[in-house]
C-alpha cells in the first residue's frame, strides 16, 4: 500500500491550520495571566500498557504571579513504583527569571530503572513476534540517570503576542542498559552503546511561540528548531551530533474543540549509542505500537489530535472531554533517499478522556492506541504537545 497520499494530506491540513491560526490571532491572549499560586497534590495509581499497575504520586504548583505570561515558576514532581519493578523520578523546574535576569531556565532531572524496556533492533522493518514478546526475547532492564538544562531568552516579539526565544541546551546523562540473558536480541545484537556509558550534550536552538496558552492551547502556533553535539570537549563517552525540528498548530472551529497538529523530525550523526537514536513508536508518537517500537538514524512523526471539553461540575472546577488521534511516522536509516520519507509510513490511531481538576491548567489524561502489533493504554498528567 502506498502512504504517499497520507503525505499529502498531513501537509495539506499543516497548511489550512496556518492560514487559519493567523486569521484568529488576534483573539488571543487576555490582557491578564492568572493571579496567585496554584497547588495540585495527587495520589498515582493506575495501569499502563508498558509499565504495568503502578502507584505514587504527582504534585505541580504553578506560581502565576500577577500580570506575568505563562507563570513566575513551574514545578512538577513525579514518583511511581509499577508491579513490574519499575521506579521512575522526576523533578521538573520552571522559572521565567534567572537569578533577576531575563533568562528563562527549566532544570529536569529523571532518575529511571525500567525492568522491561524494550529493543526491537534498528530500523523501519524490524520485525515483531508476539511469542517472542511473550518470551521477553525483546526486553531489557533500562538504567537511566539524567539532568538536563534548557535557558531561553527572548530575542523578538512579532505582531500579536508571538515570541522569538534562543535557546541553550545542555545534558548530562548517564545509562546502564542490563541484558535480560543470551537469548534477547539486544544480546545477540550487542548494538553501539551496548555497555552503557555517559552521553553529555550542549546545543542551541530557536524557538517561535504564538499559542494562547502553554497548558491547554486553542489557538497558535509553535516552531522549535534545535542542534546538539556531544563528544569530547563536553566530556562525552560518545561523539554525535543530533537535530531537532517540530511544528504545532492549533485551531478552534466551535467553543470547546480543538485541533491539533504537530509534525516532527530528527536527525543523528557519529558515534551514536542505540538508546539515544531517534525513536518512535511509544507515549510521545506512534502510540499503540510496544515500548519504543522504531529507532534509526532519522525519524519523521505527523500528529493530529480532536479534543473536546464535554461538560463540567461545581462551576465549571472540574470538566471531562475526551480526544481522538491519528499518529503516522516512520524511521530512515542513513542510505535512504529524501524520496523515501513517503513510503512504508507506520500508522496508529486511539482514543481517551481528559479531567481538569480545579485548575485549568492542570489536566489529567488517559489513551487507548492501537497498533498493527498490540495495543496500548497510557495515563498521564498533561496533553502531549
Amino acid at each position: 500500500m502506498s502512504y504517499r497520499p497520507v503525505l499529502y494530506v498531513i501537509l495539506a491540513c499543516l497548511l489550512i491550520q496556518f492560514v487559519f491560526t493567523r486569521e484568529i490571532r488576534g483573539q488571543m491572549m487576555p490582557e491578564e495571566y492568572g493571579l496567585g499560586v496554584q497547588s495540585s497534590i495527587i495520589p498515582v495509581a493506575g495501569y499502563s500498557s508498558d509499565y504495568g499497575l503502578f502507584g505514587g504520586g504527582y504534585v505541580q504548583r504553578i506560581n502565576y504571579g500577577i500580570m506575568v505570561r505563562p507563570f513566575v515558576s513551574n514545578t512538577a514532581i513525579r514518583f511511581t513504583m509499577s508491579t513490574k519493578g519499575n521506579i521512575i523520578s522526576k523533578v521538573d523546574y520552571e522559572r521565567t527569571t534567572t537569578f533577576g535576569t531575563d533568562i528563562r531556565s527549566r532544570v529536569l532531572f529523571d532518575g529511571l530503572r525500567l525492568l522491561s524496556t524494550t529493543y526491537f533492533g534498528i530500523g523501519n522493518e524490524t520485525e515483531f513476534s508476539s511469542v517472542d514478546y511473550g518470551d521477553d526475547i525483546y526486553f531489557f532492564e533500562e538504567r537511566t540517570l539524567s539532568l538536563r538544562y534548557w535557558g531561553r531568552k527572548n530575542l523578538s516579539e512579532f505582531g500579536n503576542q508571538a515570541i522569538l526565544d534562543g535557546q541553550l541546551l545542555l545534558t548530562a546523562s548517564y545509562s546502564n542498559p542490563v541484558s535480560g540473558g543470551n537469548e534477547t536480541l539486544l544480546t545477540n545484537d550487542q548494538p553501539r552503546g551496548y555497555d552503557g556509558g555517559w552521553v553529555n550534550k550542549a546545543g542551541l536552538g530557536l524557538i517561535l511561540d504564538h499559542r494562547d496558552s502553554e497548558f491547554n492551547p486553542t489557538a497558535g502556533y509553535r516552531f522549535e528548531a534545535n542542534a546538539s553535539a556531544a563528544g569530547t570537549l563536553t566530556g562525552s563517552e560518545y561523539s554525535f551530533t543530533s537535530y531537532y525540528l517540530e511544528a504545532r498548530g492549533y485551531f478552534s472551529p466551535v467553543r470547546d474543540l480543538v485541533i491539533a497538529q504537530k509534525l516532527e523530525f530528527q536527525y543523528a550523526a557519529g558515534d551514536i549509542p542505540f538508546w539515544e537514536l531517534p525513536v518512535i513508536g511509544n507515549e510521545l508518537g506512534l502510540r499503540g505500537y510496544p515500548l519504543n517500537r522504531f529507532r534509526d538514524t532519522n525519524a519523521l512523526l505527523h500528529i493530529i489530535e480532536l479534543r473536546a471539553w464535554l461538560f463540567g461540575i461545581l462551576d465549571n472546577q472540574i470538566r471531562f472531554g475526551a480526544q481522538a488521534f491519528l499518529d503516522t511516522g516512520r524511521v530512515l536509516s542513513s542510505d535512504n533517499r529524501f524520496t523515501d520519507i513517503s513510503r512504508d509510513l507506520k500508522q496508529t490511531y486511539g482514543f481517551g478522556g481528559a479531567i481538569s481538576l480545579l485548575n485549568p491548567d492542570f489536566i489529567f489524561r488517559g489513551d487507548i492506541a492501537f497498533s498493527e502489533d498490540l495495543y496500548r493504554i497510557y495515563l498521564t498528567v498533561g496533553y502531549l504537545f
